[in-house]
């Protein structure tokens, strides 16, 4: 066993294994009196606070490191079975075992929580590595077999001849492929982020462009939600990577309808400055938990009242998307009710296109 292992979880715990090591140190002492004068049980007492250091925090060394140098003065130092020290060797003695007893126990106990703290963050690095790895691993092992689901029912629609229930079934097979592989996308992107892996392919692309490829790939999701753009007119273009950005918004489209009950519409803004890119993405839904808005981009985390079925990655692709890019994220809720998500991306001055008269 280590030290870590036998540590006392509880500070209690730990003022209770200094009473046992007091007591333990005072019985030995009380048995080697025999052979040993009363200086010389004072080093026995000075070792047993050193081990007592190997097993429990700073406030349980004092209270030890007390507890053996007035337990040593009481019991065995002239006169005995009193608190009075009679002479000025005893007194400088009793000053010494305090300053030493407590340097060595501090220093002990730091080297321990050192070690400690060196133990976590090389079994939290593995953790992750080891995450990165299954999410990476899992994630393309999916994407054959959903090829191969999605590739057969594509194949039985266009073979024609089917049944009302078997073209119903086929629809079905085909909506859960694809959720299925958006769920895969999702995995594989998180794991890229998470790898440090991300490199976007930045290039000057329309805003307009981006939000209606978005638009097309939550369109499924967003039916049923009144869907309003406020774009401005003549916007400029924006260097970004097209397909991280139009995931980044596809993200928040989604979130918004999933989160928001039918018929609540669900509002995308677009603003330009001189220095930067704004595109907010709001809801009239429920909002979102107040104590909840610090973590709510966090991996696989989810709000309580969240529904069912999500995977807790939607948030947090997007906030790693966006930092990629240099820019921010953030939520908040809005005045109104309901939730809104801010992307802030750094805007630089377009290229001048080539003039189409000439």
């Amino acid at each position: 066993m280590n030290a870590i292992a036998l540590r006392p979880k509880t500070v209690w715990g730990e003022y209770a294994v200094a009473l046992g090591v007091f007591v333990g140190a005072s019985l030995l002492n009380l048995w080697l009196q025999k052979w040993t004068g009363y200086q010389a049980i004072a080093l026995v007492n000075l070792l047993a606070v050193v081990l007592l250091a190997l097993f429990v925090g700073r406030g349980a060394i004092l209270f030890g490191t007390t507890l053996t140098a007035f337990g040593w003065d009481f019991l065995f130092a002239p006169p005995r079975f009193s608190f009075h020290v009679a002479g000025f060797y005893d007194k400088m003695m009793l000053f010494t075992y305090f300053v030493v007893a407590l340097t060595v126990g501090q220093l002990t106990a730091r080297l321990r929580a050192q070690r400690e703290s060196e133990i976590k963050s090389k079994l939290l690095a593995e953790s992750e590595r080891l995450s990165r790895t299954l999410l990476n691993s899992v994630s393309h092992e999916l994407r054959t077999p959903i090829s191969a689901i999605t590739g057969a029912a594509s194949g039985l629609r266009e073979s024609g001849g089917l049944s009302v229930v078997q073209q119903k079934l086929v629809v079905e097979i085909e909506t859960a492929s694809g959720r299925l592989n958006r769920v895969v996308q999702s995995l594989l992107s998180a794991a890229r982020i998470q790898s440090g892996q991300l490199h976007p392919k930045l290039d000057w692309c329309d805003v307009r462009d981006v939000l209606r490829a978005a638009l097309r790939e939550t369109a499924e999701l967003t039916e049923g939600h009144p869907l309003e753009t406020t774009i401005p007119a003549g916007l400029p273009l924006v260097k970004m990577d097209f397909v991280l950005m139009e995931q980044a918004l596809a993200n928040l489209v989604a979130n918004a309808a999933t989160h928001t009950p039918p018929k609540t519409p669900i509002d995308v803004t677009v603003r330009i400055t001189p220095a930067k890119l704004v595109l907010e993405v709001g809801d009239r839904g429920p909002g979102l938990p107040p104590d909840q808005l610090d973590r709510i981009f966090d991996l696989f985390h989810r709000t309580p009242r969240a529904k069912p079925g999500g995977t807790g990655l939607g948030l947090a692709i997007v906030k790693g998307f966006i930092e990629a890019h240099g820019g921010r994220v953030q939520a908040a809720n809005r005045s109104g009710g309901g939730a809104l998500f801010r992307i802030v991306l750094p805007a630089t001055n377009p290229p001048k296109l080539p003039d189409e008269s000439s």
